[in-house]
């Protein structure tokens, strides 16, 4: 739901205003670019592009829904069971019970295709940057992967002048924070003064949904949100950072999201965090803060001490509060908060062959003022975990681990392994193992599910590498009727690949990023 503010900011004519085409966004940028770029052509200009293509198949068996007529289901009540095991769900004066049930196996084949493009050579610090996403789905059921009707995504698209002092961008970009990641249409600035460590920025223009890259008004988020939004929105907000020394770091963060017409909020956030290092020893804090519902979000305070005969702890302590955007109809569900405590213990040998992790957590969640009439639900809930992983030759590397958590409404259990095998900076191949089981919310109904598989990463040259990976994963003991079957195979193939003269862009050895 939107919060109104009425005519506060009073604009005039803004029901007139329209909203900015890629059109204008190109112009823009192009008019920044022009009013720093030499008279005379210079030499040297170059170009990057990074591609990573990326081919996935699924196939799995979705819910259909089911019914049955009402007088060959015994008992009474809103839930029944049939004489086979099946719930299903009899409404009062029904002719029909409903319920779901696994349909048969269907399969589809998603592949995206990233480029992202950057050239300089124009200026000093000037730079053309853009990222761009493809998508196609293959199959026997296409629709059945998200946004496989979405064919092209532009991702980023801005031009960029980094000088001594400061740095200017324009165009479609995104803003990292502490707060997440922000995409919007408009200008940032980074100023660096004299001050050693510090920096200031500020960012301002339509944003953009998060997630999706697209506006407020668009169909991709009228596709998943009934209710969406009728008005785009403006975005605009500062960061300050300092860093006096090597060993502290603070910094604040303002974010306002409003609506084209002035006439309510979309979300505004406030945040401010810290970090002191002593040694291997650190204190980490930060605190968030809803600023238009008057609401702490999170506030945080992690310690991590020095390591002591190879062991290494670390403690932390939060509030939190699930957020929701002032638009959406969600937040007037008042979501429920929690307190958590949570502790990382972990030993490393010395040779440094072998470590191993242990985690435990407990969550106390806040009363929901609510009586459902069902019974006393559980109002706390834990975490217990831990991994381990030994390297007994410098080809090798195995890796387990498991956790349990109990939650209010949730609860899982899992466990893995994985063995790889290194081939120099070639690559390595790998298989590993998984079973898990969840109840309750995110339930399985019955029984567990295991998992095998094998992945693989071959660097073809120093700016070419292909990854690939197939798991098949099977529901036991899922009784004579289930409500849902998790059996299905997952495989994927990536190729990624840099193009381009800019030498400090090659594939790292060893590893299966991009720098």
């Amino acid at each position: 739901m939107i919060r109104g503010r009425g005519d506060l900011w009073g604009v005039p004519g803004a029901e007139n205003r329209r909203e900015p085409g890629r059109s204008t966004l190109v112009a823009g940028v192009a008019a920044m670019l022009l009013a720093w770029a030499p008279a005379e052509p210079l030499e040297g200009q170059s170009f990057r592009i990074t591609g990573n293509t990326n081919v996935r198949y699924v196939d799995v068996r979705p819910l259909v829904r089911d019914s049955v007529p009402a007088e060959e289901v015994a008992g009474r009540g809103l839930l029944r069971q049939r004489p086979d095991g099946q719930v299903i769900r009899c409404a009062p004066g029904a002719q029909f019970c409903r319920g779901t049930r696994p349909g048969p196996t269907v399969s589809t084949v998603p592949g995206t295709q990233d480029l992202e493009v950057s050239a300089w050579g124009f200026g000093q610090g000037i730079r053309l940057h853009g990222q761009l996403r493809g998508r196609a789905s293959w199959g026997g059921h296409p629709d059945l992967w998200p946004r496989a009707g979405d064919a092209v995504d532009l991702l980023a698209a801005f031009g960029e002048v980094d000088r001594e002092r400061f740095r200017v961008r324009l165009g479609r970009q995104w803003k990292v924070s502490g707060l997440g990641f922000y995409n919007f249409d408009g200008l940032a600035a980074t100023f660096r003064p004299t001050v050693e460590g510090l920096s200031l920025e500020g960012y301002a223009g339509r944003s953009l949904v998060r997630g999706l890259n697209e506006p407020r008004t668009g169909e991709a988020l009228e596709a998943i949100e009934e209710l969406a939004p009728t008005e785009p929105g403006l975005v605009f907000g500062g960061e300050a950072r300092y860093r006096p020394s090597p060993r502290l770091n603070v910094g604040a963060l303002y974010h306002r999201d409003i609506r084209d017409d002035r006439a309510g909020l979309y979300s505004e956030l406030a945040r401010a965090d810290g970090v002191f290092r002593y040694g291997m020893a650190s204190v980490e804090a930060a605190v968030e803060a809803d600023v238009a519902a008057r609401e702490l979000n999170e506030a945080r305070l992690r310690v991590r001490g020095p390591p002591v005969r190879s062991f290494s702890l670390a403690g932390e302590v939060r509030r939190y509060r699930p957020y929701f955007e002032l638009w959406t109809i969600w937040g007037a569900f008042s979501p429920v908060g929690f307190d958590e405590s949570r502790m990382d213990l972990t030993w490393t040998r010395p040779q440094g062959d072998v470590v191993v992790r242990g985690e435990v957590a407990y969550r106390s969640y806040d009363d929901t003022g609510m009586d459902v009439g069902l019974g006393d639900f559980r109002t706390t809930g834990w975490r217990l975990g831990g991994n381990a992983s030994w390297s007994p030759a410098a080809a090798w590397r195995v890796e387990s681990g498991g956790r349990v958590e109990i939650g209010f409404g949730a609860a899982s259990r899992q466990v893995q392994g994985r063995v790889m095998r290194r081939f120099g900076d070639r690559g390595f191949v790998a298989l590993r193992a998984l079973a898990f089981d969840q109840l309750y919310e995110f339930r399985l109904d019955e029984g567990a599910v295991v998992g095998a598989g094998a992945e693989s990463s071959y660097r073809i040259t120093d700016r070419a590498r292909v990854v690939a990976g197939l798991t098949g994963y099977r529901h036991l003991n899922q009784g004579p009727t289930p409500r849902a079957d998790w059996t299905q195979l997952r495989g994927n193939l990536r190729v990624q690949w840099v193009v381009g003269s800019e030498p400090e862009v090659r594939l790292e050895r060893g590893r299966e990023g991009l720098r």
